[in-house]
């Protein structure tokens, strides 16, 4: 917005950031992307509002944009929201109806999705409003009017206002922080830790340390014999921590002379770690194969832990071990206890920090427990079935904060195999970028967002049933920032607000400060309204100096700051003089722009030789000499009268300034000449003037763009248009990008003449590409290697970090190796100024790697990245890693299977892989057995390799010597090797040889029928144990045979109808499926996973009579009470072949609901019945059928009701369907069936 005098003359044209349409101004914002409330709170920012679609013409141009600035085809949120099939646009307030053609494409079906976007179709190759949640970050559109444009917080200004300083990262300005402390975690270990902060400022800020005292006061440390500061890190001396001196929290100031701003605290704790008590727990005694736990019960400490085990003295690694499950809360737990699970177990503790904290050693205190004997008794193998522990679903941390990456565990007791899967309620996937660990016992969700909020269930399928538990999950926030505080260069005596924009969960409180000293209201003066702080009448030396304003809620603080500049300026022409001379063609156009710098704004006039001219404003579309809003000075049709001295003069209450050409007037085309240089921002906008006098009236003049010595092509490169701003024409730059940067000409053509004039477009913004990266020759080890590369051009801010991202060929993924600091990277000599350098480690031998760079500055983006370097080959060595889920068992009968996940190509470090296996018997924990091995080379035949989801699995089948070795506990391990040597073997696992044929059978076999056509059939328990079983009951198989007899010999023979498996222990189940009034022979057996048992002696049962055949007719329905309706019917009659009648059920539904979900109200034989709970509003289906012993019999037809009674239904032309939600019906389709049965009957 720019005055032009005392009076309110604006322009009322779009900011260069927006594009104009009618009476309004839209921002297209595509980056950062927000959630829908903070693209509300975003846009209010601009003082403007989310974008309201109300006509087919705005609909039309907001596509047309959204098509000509997003490659990548975005997804775009708008102000709208579904509220009861129409959308309710809160940007202005209106209301669009179902019947719109805007939304004839949403779909009202998930009430989850109310919120209205631009999703581009594929289909029809534009974009179309859709439905999405509101929770996902998207792009977003911000609308205002053109006349409401004051309300934009819009203040172009700099600090070179005022100066002859055009680059503004060559002018003074205040400190602003790049890197800030962090929390850290003091130990008796650490050495030498510290806490640093950096900030840039011109002069070159000063640093000083503060800290809170435990009275709240503030103490300023200095260097001494405990600290030292240096810049702007400060450095503990190891030697003398002390607690009480140096807990606390920590603040970096720092200060030029323009201000000082003060950091986020640096919370500076000391970890502590009691031992554990010399006293020896008591043991824990568990049956065979039952679940159970052992609690780690750790000494005191401060602040977290990591947890481990060990059995005996081996760690325990439950990626290893199916049935082992360590929870991040520290607790063992076992899903079955096995025989070789009798041991001594120890917990290891070792002190962390919190999530975001920093310990500040590589050696954190740890401490062992005293042993934990493990019992097991019983020998006979009990089917437990799955049942999913008391403490789970557990999440961890167990306040999730926003940003956080979140684990939720789930463990469940139970015979093996447990298979674990995870569902989202409210019709919600799993978030996508969640995955699962440890045999899908843990979900982790990276990165966790509000959108990722709700219940999720842990579902866990065992031998013989299922179980499932449920969590809500819900996020709290550390306060953060939509968007930060923007430096303001404000006039003297002017009003100024700064608003602090914050989110947090809990409602973040807000304090404000200036030059880092509270800032409290003064009367008349300064108010401060929660997170908005208003200047009534800035002053110069008064109110200039850094603010800070600071988001506080339980989880944290956010700090955000900014410069505010006050300005008393006499007007200066310092910057933008006008030019000695000024060319303009007779009977052409031309514009003398007058662009003084004053605070406060002066007020502009026009002197022609010496005397005043008298101007009036116009929008420049007049003839003859006028004045513009801005203050520019335009001439349409210039004469040759028009020629002479023109001064353009600014006056404020300081003083006044002047700038004077001479305008010649002659034929030809003449350029306004422009500045040699523009500064933007990447992905801000930048206009390039052009403008051109010529004569209108006999030469037709066209404008052409070159960038860089070609012609632009303005169809190819959407983001750049031709327009006028200010009343020049020119040309917008929009979201530019480095590619953007460069040389533009504009040349202004005739039929017989062209005139141009350049200028130099400069792109600044997160760092460029870093330059040929290459491996150090000969630095190769099997570790590591020393990579270089050209310094990354740093776009205007210096270079804070590089990134360094590797692959492999076997493993196409990027992954980030380094963090470095640009210090760690700089390289000696001044040959090597632009080199960088560093050791990139943590390789995997024998892979062939290649690399990548990219830098980060004080801008959020992270820079360009580099070109991958050529494939660099990382010499062999011995594996480092162990073969995993070793495991095993089952099998044909007489073997011992064992098998293991082998290692991935990648993995291997080198040639000629071999695997060595080893096994033995394991009785009771007792390990006094030597190990048996076989040593299988990848090639060899008894090494049998199987591809599953999670890689290629190794079997090795070990024959057993003896028939008695069925079902016996082994314990069983894996190495791996290569040509370079042996690698770690894997942690012994135990599993079983395979089982034997059982022998024992069922006995006593009983039953009796369920109705006409089940049976329940019973046989005695049979004792799970391993002599009777051969191993483990694995379930039973009831066969149902018919008698057949021959007619012409007499002969019986049996023909089987049903076989039916039963898995779990059991001692009697159903077998449904059959006929009415049948004998049946009924054998059963038990079976293992070796095979089936002889089947049980024949018994014969036999099913009941029929149900009843016919059905009720005559079914009505009439209202009965106030949540009741009353029905009648038609009684049944039963059969010879029918069992006697025992009543009637009224079953009824929901409209639209399966019959599935149906109730039954249930009367004796009386043909009338009253249904209670009966909802008003709703469609309800019934039928009425009668019961016996033999079952349920045949429903009479579909009848519909409300609570009113009867709804009568032609079902040959017409349908009842679901509307509005999908558990309501709606009554629009059956009031017009009513309708057309009146009418028709």
């Amino acid at each position: 917005m720019q005055v032009i005098s005392s009076g309110c003359h604006e322009i009322l044209e779009c900011p260069l950031d927006w594009f104009s349409h009618n009476a309004h101004c839209y921002r297209f914002q595509m980056h950062p992307q927000r959630t829908y409330e903070e693209a509300v709170k975003t846009c209010e920012g601009y003082g403007a509002a989310l974008v309201s679609v109300n006509t087919l013409e705005e609909n039309n141009f907001i596509t047309q944009r959204l098509k000509d600035i997003d490659f990548i085809r975005s997804i775009w949120y708008t102000s709208g929201t579904l509220q009861d099939g129409s959308v309710r646009w809160n940007g202005d307030g209106t209301l669009s109806t179902a019947g719109s053609v805007l939304l004839s494409n949403i779909a009202h079906t998930d009430p989850n999705l109310r919120f209205i976007v631009y999703r581009y179709s594929e289909n029809l190759f534009t974009y179309l409003l859709t439905k999405s949640g509101g929770d996902e970050r998207f792009s977003f559109i911000c609308e205002i009017k053109k006349t409401e444009l004051n309300r934009i917080v819009q203040d172009e200004r700099d600090f070179t206002y005022g100066s002859n300083i055009t680059d503004p990262l060559k002018v003074e300005r205040g400190p602003r922080f790049t890197v800030l402390p962090s929390n850290i975690v003091l130990t008796t270990r650490s050495y030498l830790p510290s806490i640093e902060c950096i900030a840039t400022g011109n002069p070159q800020p000063k640093y000083q340390w503060q800290r809170k005292r435990p009275t709240m006061d503030v103490e300023i440390l200095t260097s001494n014999n405990a600290y030292t500061i240096s810049n702007g890190k400060l450095t503990f001396d190891s030697t003398r921590l002390n607690e009480t001196r140096d807990a606390g929290e920590y603040y970096c100031v720092a200060s030029n002379k323009f201000g000082s701003v003060r950091s986020e605290p640096s919370r500076v704790s000391f970890g502590r770690l009691a031992q554990f008590p010399v006293v020896a727990p008591g043991p824990v005694n568990v049956a065979l194969y039952q679940g159970t736990y052992l609690q780690c019960n750790p000494p005191s400490y401060k602040p977290n832990l990591k947890y481990q085990w060990m059995k005996e003295n081996s760690f325990l690694l439950p990626v290893l071990n199916k049935h082992f499950f360590v929870s991040i809360g520290g607790n063992l737990y076992f899903s079955e206890v096995q025989t070789s699970d009798a041991a001594m177990y120890h917990c290891i503790v070792t002190l962390a920090a919190l999530p975001g904290d920093t310990m500040a050693t590589d050696q954190p205190p740890t401490e062992t427990s005293m042993g934990m004997p493990l019992r097991v008794a019983g020998e006979s193998a009990s089917n437990y079935p799955a049942q999913i522990h008391t403490d789970f679903p557990a999440v961890f941390p167990r306040t999730p904060l926003l940003g956080m990456d979140v684990v939720i565990e789930c463990l469940a007791y139970g015979r093996s195999p447990l298979d674990y899967s995870w569902i989202r309620e409210g019709n919600k996937d799993i978030p996508k970028k969640a995955y699962t660990e440890d045999y899908n016992r843990v979900l982790v969700i990276p990165n966790i967002q509000f959108g990722d909020e709700g219940t999720y269930t842990c579902n866990v399928k065992g031998r013989s049933n299922t179980d499932q538990k449920s969590l809500l999950l819900t996020i709290d926030a550390k306060p953060y920032f939509l968007y930060p505080l923007r430096d303001l260069v404000v006039d003297e005596e002017s009003h100024v607000t700064l608003r602090c924009d914050a989110l947090g969960k809990p409602r973040p409180t807000f304090s404000w400060y200036k030059n880092s000293q509270p800032l409290v209201p003064v009367a008349g003066e300064i108010e401060i309204v929660s997170n908005v702080l208003t200047i009534l009448r800035a002053q110069v030396g008064k109110h200039g100096g850094m603010y800070e304003c600071t988001a506080t809620n339980t989880h944290g603080t956010a700090i955000t700051s900014a410069q505010v500049k006050v300005l008393s300026l006499r007007p200066t022409f310092i910057k933008y003089p006008l030019p000695t001379t000024l060319l303009a063609a007779e009977s052409g156009n031309l514009t003398i722009p007058c662009q003084p710098e004053a605070a406060p704004a002066p007020e502009i006039t026009w002197v022609k030789n010496g005397a005043q001219m008298s101007l009036s404003f116009t929008n420049g579309n007049q003839n003859g000499v006028q004045m513009l809003l801005n203050g520019y000075l335009k001439i349409v049709g210039v004469s040759l009268g028009d020629g002479g001295f023109y001064t353009c003069h600014a006056k404020n209450i300081h003083g006044d300034a002047q700038t004077t050409t001479n305008v010649i007037v002659s034929k030809g085309v003449y350029m306004a000449p422009i500045p040699r240089e523009y500064h933007v921002d990447r992905n801000g906008t930048v206009f390039i003037q052009c403008q051109a006098s010529y004569d209108a009236s006999n030469l037709d003049l066209v404008y052409v763009w070159k960038f860089n010595g070609e012609l632009i092509d303005f169809g190819r490169d959407t983001l750049l248009r031709k327009g006028t701003s200010g009343g020049l024409n020119g040309l917008f730059i929009n979201y530019a990008d480095y590619f953007h940067a460069g040389l533009y000409e504009c040349i202004a053509q005739t039929t017989i003449t062209q005139t141009s004039v350049a200028t130099n477009v400069i792109v600044r913004g997160p760092p460029g590409m870093p330059g040929f990266v290459y491996r150090v020759k000969g630095s190769e080890t099997p570790h590591s290697v020393t990579l270089k590369w050209t310094r990354a051009p740093d776009h205007g801010s210096q270079v804070q970090f590089y990134y360094i991202e590797a692959q492999t060929i076997l493993n196409t993924t990027w992954r980030l190796m380094s963090k470095v600091s640009e210090m760690q990277t700089l390289l000696p000599g001044p040959n090597e100024a632009d080199k960088r350098q560093f050791i990139v480690s943590g390789l995997i031998p024998y892979n062939n790697y290649r690399f990548r760079v990219y830098a980060s500055n004080a801008y959020l983006d992270p820079g360009e990245i580099s070109r991958p370097t050529e494939e660099i080959h990382i010499p062999g060595a011995k594996p480092i890693m162990a073969p995993t889920n070793v495991g095993g068992g089952g099998g044909s009968v007489g073997v011992l299977t064992i098998t293991w996940k082998m290692l991935s190509k990648e993995l291997q470090s080198g040639p000629n892989v071999v695997y060595y296996v080893y096994w033995r018997r394991s009785r009771n924990g007792e390990t006094n057995l030597e190990f048996q091995s076989k040593r299988l080379l990848v090639s060899n035949k008894l090494l049998i390799q199987s591809n599953r989801t999670d890689g290629t699995y190794g079997t090795y089948t070990v024959p057993l010597p003896s028939d008695d070795l069925y079902y016996l506990p082994f314990d069983v391990m894996v190495g791996v090797g290569n040509y370079f040597g042996r690698g770690p073997n894997s942690s012994i696992e135990t599993i079983y040889s395979s089982e034997g044929i059982p022998l024992a059978r069922p006995v006593n076999v009983n039953g009796y029928e369920i109705n006409s056509t089940a049976l329940w059939v019973t046989w005695d328990p049979m004792d799970n144990t391993r002599e009777k079983a051969k191993g483990v009951i694995k379930g039973y198989r009831i066969t149902i045979n018919i008698e057949i007899v021959d007619d012409d010999t007499n002969e019986i023979s049996f023909k089987k109808v049903v076989t039916s498996y039963y898995h779990g222990q059991m001692s009697g189940n159903q077998v449904i499926g059959l006929e009415p009034n049948t004998d049946y022979w009924v054998t059963v057996e038990m079976f293992n996973s070796a095979g089936l048992s002889n089947p049980s002696e024949r018994q014969r049962l036999s099913t009941c009579l029929g149900a009843p055949i016919l059905y009720p007719e005559f079914v009505t329905i009439s209202s009965h009470g106030p949540d009741s309706v009353y029905v009648e019917w038609r009684g049944v009659s039963t059969g010879l072949y029918e069992e006697t009648l025992w009543g009637y059920k009224m079953r009824y539904w929901l409209q639209g609901d399966n019959i599935r979900t149906a109730n039954d109200t249930i009367t004796g034989k009386e043909t009338q019945g009253v249904i209670y709970g009966i909802q008003r509003g709703y469609v309800y289906s019934l039928r009425v059928l009668g019961f016996s012993k033999g079952g349920d019999g045949k429903m009479s037809p579909t009848k519909y009701f409300t609570l009113g009674g009867l709804v009568p239904v032609d079902r040959t032309i017409s349908e009842i369907r679901a509307a509005g939600t999908k558990d309501r019906a709606s009554l629009l389709i059956v009031c017009v069936c009513i309708l057309y049965s009146c009418v028709f009957t």
